[in-house]
This record gives C-alpha cells, sequence and structure tokens, in this order.
C-alpha cells in the first residue's frame, strides 16, 4: 500500500512540514477554496502540487499529491436539475486538469445534499480520548426541534421523538450548536455549508427524488465521463455513504455491496472504481467487508481504514481505535495484500493509495483548534498501527 495523510490545505492546523515526518508518502487533498461547483484550473492544481512538493530543508521527505479527494459533484448533477449539464461540463475540465498533472486517483461520493454526517464531536471514551459518535436520537432532535421537518414522523417512532425531545430539552446551548455545525456541513470535507432555512429549501427540492432516480443519475453522470476517464487512465473511486443510512428521508445509493454490484455494473472497468472505506461499510452489521474486498478487490482505487463500535441495539455508532472496533482489520488488511499481490502477477499498478482515516483527539491536540476527527497525533497513532500490521502480515 501506499501510505498517504489527509491534508486540507494552507489553513488546515496540521501543517505539511509536520506530516513529512509521521511517516507516509503521500499527500490527499481538495481545492475546498474554489466555489462549489466550477472547475479547478491548472493553475491552482499546480499551486496545490507546489506547496505539497516544496521541500525547505534537503533532509525531508518530499511529498506527493497522491489523491484528489473530493473532487465534488454538484447538487444539481445529482438531482439532473437547475445547472447540471453546465456543471458536468466544469467537473470534466477540472477531470482533465487534474491528470494533466499526474493526479490520476479522485475520490467523490454521490450523496445527496450533506455527505458525511456525525452528531457528537466531542464525544469521551473511558481513557477521555475523543472520538466522533453518530447518535440517531439527536439526529431526530435536529431533524423534528432544530429543523423542524413536517414529515420527520416517517423515519422516527413516536416513542423515539418522546426521548429526542427530552435529550434536546437537556442540551447545553453549545451542544445545540455544535449539533448544527454538524449536520449543516460543517464537518471537514463537507461540500457546502447550509443555513436552516437553505437545508430545507434543498430538502424539499431532493423530495422527489427517489433511490431508483439517483442510480440513474449516478449512471448518466458516469456516462458522461467514462470517456475521460479511460483515455486519461484517471482511478476514478466513489466513497460509501457515511452512514449507511438515509438522511434526512433523502435516499442512499452506496451503503451495500448489492450498491457496489450495481456501480461497477455501469461500466466493468477498474476506472469506475471504490473507495474502500471500512468505517462506512462497517456500520452496517449485514456488510460482509471480507467478501466485498474478494468479489469487488479489482475495482478498489483508494482505501480508508478505520474502525468502529456499533450499538447493537440501534444505529448509534462511534469511532474506536484503529484496531479495537467491530470490524476485524488485520483480516480486512491481509486479503488488501492479496489483492495487491494479485496486480503485480498481472502487470497492473499494485500500490494502492491508502489513508488511515479519522483518529482520536488525544494528547496536546486536545488543547488546541483542530479539525473533528483529523487530530495530527491520532491519526499518526492510527498510521502507526496499521502499519504495523501491514509489517507482520508481510
Amino acid at each position: 500500500m501506499e501510505f498517504t495523510f489527509r491534508w486540507f490545505g494552507p489553513k488546515d492546523p496540521a501543517k505539511i512540514n509536520h506530516i513529512r515526518q509521521v511517516g507516509v508518502t503521500g499527500i490527499v487533498t481538495s481545492l475546498n477554496h474554489i466555489k462549489y461547483g466550477e472547475k479547478w484550473t491548472d493553475y491552482e492544481i499546480k499551486k496545490r502540487k507546489k506547496i505539497i512538493n516544496e521541500v525547505k530543508n534537503s533532509k525531508e521527505l518530499k511529498l506527493k499529491w497522491s489523491v484528489a479527494e473530493s473532487l465534488p459533484v454538484h447538487n444539481d448533477i445529482k438531482s439532473r436539475s437547475g445547472k447540471y449539464k453546465y456543471y458536468i461540463d466544469q467537473y470534466k475540465d477540472s477531470l482533465v486538469n487534474l491528470s494533466k498533472n499526474k493526479i490520476k486517483t479522485i475520490c467523490y461520493n454521490f450523496m445527496p445534499l450533506i455527505d458525511w454526517v456525525r452528531t457528537d464531536l466531542n464525544y469521551k471514551l473511558e481513557n477521555n480520548v475523543i472520538a466522533l459518535k453518530y447518535d440517531h436520537l439527536k439526529m431526530c432532535a435536529f431533524e423534528k426541534f432544530i429543523l423542524k421537518i413536517k414529515d420527520a414522523e416517517k423515519r422516527y417512532t413516536k416513542n423515539q421523538i418522546i426521548k429526542a425531545k427530552e435529550i434536546y430539552k437537556k442540551m447545553k446551548n453549545s451542544e445545540k450548536q455544535s449539533l448544527k455545525k454538524s449536520l449543516l456541513g460543517g464537518l471537514a470535507a463537507n461540500d457546502r455549508k447550509f443555513s436552516i432555512n437553505e437545508l430545507k429549501y434543498e430538502i424539499d427540492k431532493f423530495k422527489e427524488i427517489n433511490h431508483t432516480d439517483l442510480r440513474n443519475n449516478l449512471k448518466s453522470f458516469l456516462i458522461e465521463i467514462f470517456p475521460i476517464l479511460r483515455e486519461h487512465q484517471i482511478k476514478y473511486c466513489i466513497h460509501p455513504d457515511d452512514p449507511p443510512y438515509n438522511i434526512f428521508g433523502l435516499p442512499r445509493i452506496m451503503s451495500n455491496e448489492n450498491d457496489i454490484k450495481y456501480l461497477t455494473s455501469i461500466f466493468k472497468h477498474e476506472n469506475n472504481g471504490i473507495t474502500l472505506c471500512t468505517g462506512s461499510l462497517g456500520v452496517d452489521k449485514k456488510n460482509n467487508i471480507e467478501i466485498i474486498i474478494k468479489k469487488y478487490g479489482k475495482y478498489i482505487n483508494f482505501i480508508h481504514l478505520r474502525n468502529i463500535k456499533r450499538d447493537n441495539n440501534s444505529k448509534n455508532f462511534y469511532e474506536s481505535d484503529h484496531l479495537d472496533g467491530d470490524i476485524n482489520m488485520v483480516n480486512i488488511i491481509k486479503l488488501i495484500l492479496k489483492e495487491e499481490k494479485i496486480r503485480e502477477r498481472n502487470n497492473r499498478p499494485f500500490n494502492i493509495p491508502m489513508r488511515p482515516d479519522h483518529g482520536h483527539t488525544i494528547i496536546y491536540d486536545q488543547d488546541k483548534i483542530i479539525i473533528p476527527g483529523y487530530s495530527l497525533l491520532g491519526r499518526m497513532k492510527g498510521l502507526a498501527e496499521l502499519k504495523g500490521i501491514i509489517k507482520a502480515l508481510n
């Protein structure tokens, strides 16, 4: 595997020179300062590459921009409405510009409006480390008592709504603000931030789109861009839904093996691939990640390794240590290494980019302003654990 690390650009509290010290060779980044849906120009891509490649001290490790995550797919494309044709043209230009700059692995998602969601950004574990958590009753409280969505009763039982109301009444203002930040698109890598009214408006726009519609819109989008993916040998990889549940009553279409089967059937070609995110898929205990790797290994173009602890009696989960959760990380890494050996024997590029996904906020990072889930120290710890497993298996 190629060891990589997520970096959110010059404003990221984790500095590029610090990342050089953690034992990776690749950077995973995006140009999130560019207006949502507009093309990534050759100039802006080169500018970011220069920062990543620049080495001020000859003894420092030279890094490269390995993966673009995420190149955002505009919601007009996902709903196939509004200016979707314009945004597809912008997207095509971005793909070509990235390829010309030798950035060939591109991660994206097709989650409507808000992509990854957590309700608790400061969930304390027994040893006082801070983790990210998803609490379904807090999600209910947000929909029912903050967004005030009228059809929330369709997604929650009467008992859940009663409990959610009790939770909401006990929440401090700071906790409510944190919940709003998370669920209005305020987490790292979300494509866009919303106000309460904006989100309600956008949810209403998407309400007529069902699971089949969204699938068909993804297929239409891939048909549009696939010639570019093939011509430029771009390893395109969709990120699974996170969590793999419908959010705000809107459909999600990349949550399980059946969804992966559909995606890979559109074009049975490695350029139309997936991001294997163990944490996203692992939230649903029905997902057998090991079987998914065995059946769809050749389509894995990018890997996110993280672990979770599920609540067996609800949809709740929190992010655990990388090697201490409900996912058997050792078996998963073993299968990934096996897939890489198959590729090597078939004279295919075999070093799949992998990043330690998220990390607990630990030690000195608890006293700093950090991006939730992206503690430098927490991810460095996770990377060390994962590299230890890889070394032992090799």
